[in-house]
């Protein structure tokens, strides 16, 4: 037979053990009186649940009865998820423990499973606060990242309410899992492609035998197209021995003239289906996974290439939400719309593992996934540690494994103390692994640069610092009106009560004494002059960074994309869903084919020039010969005083500068005639047949006369 699945969610009896002095003989016993528990559907944060601000021991417990049908069938009881220490009974019986919060795990309960009558599964969950000041925030414990431990989360950082919220539960499905003698387990898919456009697929695939002795066995691998039309490909049957435990096949294909996937700007996410199948005389079993044909390097300059193909990523980083329970599939694909629309082609998994879904929508998508693992800044010095993350990086990998989009592993964030000790372990554990992707150790601070919001002036952004990758960037700003009422309530939004918004992540000595940002006289005046700072700040940094692609800087990742829980942060996008100005900043930063200006500054006096110089960004695998570049510089009543019409041949994925201003002093210095007033530099680019290409403006301010002028750009 094949592997049969019962669910198991749905309503569970709970009782919180505050304490931690739950005698667990008593409360796995399945005659235990458990009329006073009351009731909470699973899956499930219990945050999301309701139960506000809880950490610690919580104990769950539910009956089933298996089908007649399956009886004398193996039987597994298997957790999605479970954050984050486990131990679990089936019958009064314990069937095991485990540790982490985003793998699934699952125990054999043959030897206690009853055919006949009830069935009483329990879980003992722990998912403890670590002592501030001794394990946290220096020395933790547990392998959680940004759940326990961030900048975003509840409480910020905050030694005292840094913990606050957090997210312990079983917040994946649970299920029974009923198999034969024979069952596939892991099934991983290597794609290689070769040098004569042909691809060979290595599918690795794990077979348990059950039985007390070897059984000869017929396995057969198909693969066929997943989201496009074409043939499938019958690999032939071939004989092999199960020997009694675990055994491991390698079935290798290839394929003539594969599809391969690509992020979205660079052409099709191809993807395909492998299945392999397998029977004896008396058992069988089949398993599927998608996977894409694809590789993914780095040279020696740091510049990534995707299917041999140089390519610059124009990414944001993502942590998505605070408690897993909530993603739903309508909250990715409503993240995945606003990621295209913004065009973003990759993101970075921030110091967390996400689940599944996530990423088989980015596969879908034609979005690259930088996959951080869930360690964030420092860690305790322990053997325990070192083992426990070698372990738990090693189910990240064997979890993700399959998912194309996946191109980057990374160990490790900000990690301060355990940069030469933990995290060179872990390296060269994920490189055991896999071979197929780009592997970092760690993402330090030297390639985060906030010029503008931590240290320095914005201005600084102009000569590409902390290249040539640079995975953070970028500035708080705050939210609409309707989000900062639904957050922070009416009495504490304005005037501000400081520590209520330091709470949900405000930075104040960030905000108003490096920024500068002018809180003005209201809210709503508030509200304008942080997203306006945030948007400048990303329109500077972005632009900078892509006229240098491929010299000094390989890919960017803004920070970051999205609230995880309601909160002021340096997101673009609010926990609702809401844009901020900051997003579409980004949006036209990141065009695809990009029309910028080099400037010098923002406010202008006659003799000065309006900019340095004009480029054209093209991240396309597609030349435009005899593109036309319109440039204006007009008024607030959109009068134009000065423009010119420049032709340009723009080579596929190069960068071109197509103007110095010095170059033409006569048409782009500002002269005594103008007037005093505010302006825009337009840029619009076109296709020689027409077609708009991209199109951008630059703010600038004549403020005649030869005075004191700001620096801003």
């Amino acid at each position: 037979m094949n592997s049969v699945v019962i669910s198991l969610n749905g309503t569970w009896n709970y009782m919180l053990d505050r304490e931690n002095s739950g005698d667990s003989r008593r409360l796995s016993d399945p005659g235990t009186d458990i009329s006073g528990w009351p009731v909470m559907e699973i899956p499930n944060n219990w945050q999301l649940a309701g139960i506000d601000d809880y950490s610690g021991v919580m104990w769950f417990r539910r009956t089933f009865s298996l089908p007649h049908e399956l009886t004398g069938k193996h039987i597994f009881v298997r957790f999605n998820g479970v954050d984050y220490f486990a131990r679990v009974w089936l019958n009064g019986n314990l069937l095991g423990e485990h540790e982490g919060y985003f793998q699934p795990f699952e125990f054999m309960a043959d030897a206690f499973v009853r055919w006949g009558g009830t069935n009483t599964l329990v879980v003992r969950v722990d998912s403890p606060k670590e002592e501030p000041g001794t394990q946290w925030p220096g020395d933790k414990r547990l392998i959680k990242g940004i759940f326990s431990h961030h900048d975003t989360r509840p409480g910020s950082w905050n030694p005292e309410t840094g913990q606050n919220l957090g997210t312990g539960g079983i917040w994946n499905d649970v299920e029974l899992v009923a198999t034969g003698d024979v069952r596939i387990g892991e099934l991983h898919a290597t794609p290689t492609l070769l040098g004569d456009g042909t691809a060979r697929a290595r599918i690795t695939v794990s077979v348990d035998n059950y039985s007390l002795t070897p059984r000869e066995a017929e396995v057969q691998l198909t693969l066929s197209p997943d989201n496009f039309s074409g043939p499938a490909l019958h690999g032939q049957p071939r004989k092999v021995w199960l020997y009694p435990g675990t055994n491991r096949l390698n079935l290798v294909e290839s394929v003539a003239d594969p599809r391969l996937w690509w992020t979205w700007d660079q052409g099709d996410p191809s993807l395909y289906r492998a299945e392999v199948k397998i029977h004896t005389e008396n058992a069988a079993d089949t398993a599927a996974a998608r996977f894409g044909f694809r590789s993914f390097t780095a040279d020696k300059d740091g510049n990534w290439h995707l299917n041999g193909r140089r390519v610059f990523i124009r990414g944001t980083n993502i942590i998505p939400t605070q408690w897993l329970r909530e993603y739903s599939r309508q909250m990715i694909a409503t993240d995945i719309a606003l990621l295209r629309q913004a065009n973003i082609n990759g993101i970075r998994a921030h110091a967390h593992v996400n689940r599944r879904e996530l990423y088989e929508a980015c596969d879908e998508a034609g979005i690259l996934v930088w996959q951080d693992f869930a360690l964030q800044w420092s860690y305790a010095e322990t053997r325990d540690l070192v083992d426990s993350a070698a372990a738990q990086i090693t189910d990240m990998v064997n979890l993700l494994y399959n998912h194309p989009s996946i191109c980057i592993w990374c160990c490790h964030n900000e990690p301060s103390v355990n940069q030469a000790s933990l995290d060179p372990v872990l390296f060269d554990t994920v490189s055991a692994l896999d071979s197929s992707r780009v592997i970092k150790s760690h993402s330090d601070f030297a390639e985060h640069p906030y010029f503008g919001w931590y240290y320095g002036h914005v201005a600084e952004y102009n000569h590409t610092p902390r290249g040539p990758l640079v995975s953070e960037y970028g500035a708080q700003a705050l939210p609409n009106l309707e989000t900062m009422k639904a957050m922070l309530g009416e009495d504490k939004l304005w005037p501000p009560d400081w520590r209520q918004w330091a709470y949900h992540d405000f930075q104040h000595d960030q905000t108003f004494n490096i920024a500068g940002v002018d809180p003005g006289k209201s809210i709503d005046e508030f509200i304008q002059n942080s997203q306006s700072y945030q948007a400048q700040v990303l329109k500077i940094a972005t632009e900078s960074y892509r006229r240098a692609k491929f010299t000094r800087i390989a890919s960017i990742f803004q920070f970051m994309f999205v609230d995880c829980w309601p909160s002021i942060t340096w997101s673009i996008v609010d926990y609702y869903r809401r844009p901020k100005q900051g997003y579409h900043a980004l949006q036209r930063a990141f065009q695809p084919v990009l029309p910028c200006a080099a400037r010098e500054r923002e406010k202008l006096v006659p003799g000065q020039r309006i900019f340095k110089e004009l480029w054209v960004v093209n991240d396309l695998n597609q030349p435009f010969p005899g593109a036309v570049l319109e440039v204006t510089f007009e008024d607030e009543k959109s009068a134009i005083h000065l423009a010119e019409v420049l032709t340009v041949d723009i080579p596929k994925n190069e960068t071109v500068l197509v103007l110095a201003a010095s170059h033409r002093n006569e048409t782009w210095v500002i002269t005594e005639g103008m007037p005093a007033g505010n302006y825009t530099l337009k840029l619009t680019l076109k296709s020689q047949e027409g077609e708009l290409l991209g199109e951008n403006e630059d703010p600038a301010e004549i403020v005649g006369s030869h005075g004191v002028f700001d620096m801003k750009f």
